[in-house]
């Protein structure tokens, strides 16, 4: 029992609005406050530089820059040495705006693990990273293909319960698969994406 309840414990985590946010905004580049974060640690940066430093085209970093310079956070000045060349440096609203993307985060983060030890954090990484590597494995993949790629055991679930079935198919909708046509039709694929369970017939 105590393993569902781990399950049902990280099922709740894992859908807290903040958790979500943290994957789809904080691990995901974004070339704005990336040419922010570069212009807190240099000086004189041009459009070139930023061009470099993004891998991008120079015309993307005009848009870019144009979008700072209407948020107020970048403005453009000209070198006092060479009219030609014109820096991008950030304005006092620009260092502001780090500073509250860093305080969102961390300040989160903080309340999230408040009453927990450094040791204790290190046990936890340890043991979700055990789960991780668990859940990617090729015996569990394999054990997905035994379990999900059986039609006939299905068929029976589905007669008993409509739940279990369209438990199935949400699963296999959320993890990428385009296959499965619902009970009684043939199995033809799998989750999709690098070491992920393939149902028999995939190609």
């Amino acid at each position: 029992m105590k393993r569902n309840d781990i399950l049902n414990k990280l099922m709740e985590i894992t859908h807290q609005p903040f958790l979500i946010f943290a994957n789809q905004v904080e691990q995901k580049t974004d070339n704005a406050f990336e040419t922010l974060r570069l212009l807190s640690k240099e000086e004189d940066v041009t459009a070139g530089r930023i061009s470099e430093f993004l891998d991008i085209k120079p015309s993307s970093v005009t848009q870019i820059i144009k979008k700072l310079e209407a948020a107020g956070t970048v403005e453009r000045v000209k070198s006092e040495e060479d009219a030609r060349v014109t820096f991008v440096r950030l304005t006092e609203k620009g260092w502001e705006s780090i500073e509250d993307r860093g305080t969102i985060s961390s300040s989160l983060k903080d309340e999230l693990f408040r009453g927990f030890a450094e040791e204790e954090l290190e046990n936890l990484d340890e043991y979700l990273s055990r789960i991780a590597d668990n859940i990617s494995s090729d015996k569990f993949q394999s054990k997905l293909n035994e379990i999900f790629g059986d039609d006939r055991r299905w068929q029976h679930f589905g007669q008993m319960s409509a739940h279990l079935g369209r438990a199935r198919e949400q699963m296999l909708e959320r993890s990428g698969f385009n296959g499965f046509g619902g009970f009684g039709e043939d199995f033809r694929g799998g989750f999709g994406g690098d070491g992920r369970f393939f149902g028999r017939g995939h190609k």
